[in-house]
């Protein structure tokens, strides 16, 4: 399933590398970065995927955070505003990114959509830079 579901969002990648530093846990959509500051400002995707034909087509929603609480805030958003985004996107795929806001303070309570990435997630993912050999010839 997790392959299925990355083959449909080949745009989007974590940082998942264990190392600290600035981009560890950030979020690429396409080529933008969004990085992670913990209990500041932090990140999640809300997808609704389908595939198969329409009138088949069973979805999948899909929270995907920087951190535990942001995917709780993903699922609230969807709560309260799932009749709203029904009646954007009908019964198609959308993906959303949205931004928890100083959950130190408000927990998932406080969530704003940043934009619709739908394209970007779904475009193939931009090529990585060529590796640069050091070996000597």
């Amino acid at each position: 399933m997790a392959a299925h579901i990355a083959a449909m969002l080949p745009g989007i990648h974590f940082n998942l590398d264990p190392e600290p530093g600035p981009d560890r846990a950030a979020l690429h959509i396409g080529s933008e970065r969004y990085r992670l500051d913990p209990g500041i400002t932090e990140h999640v995707i809300l997808a609704r995927l389908t595939t198969g034909q329409p009138d088949q087509a069973r979805p999948v929603f899909l929270f995907c955070g920087q951190r535990a609480i942001t995917n709780q805030a993903a699922t609230r958003y969807l709560a309260r505003n799932h009749e709203r985004l029904h009646r954007k996107y009908g019964t198609g795929s959308f993906v959303l990114l949205l931004k928890v806001v100083n959950s130190q303070a408000y927990g998932p309570d406080v969530v704003e959509l940043v934009s619709d990435v739908t394209r970007a997630a779904q475009a193939p993912a931009p090529s990585a830079p060529a590796q640069i050999s050091h070996r000597a010839s």
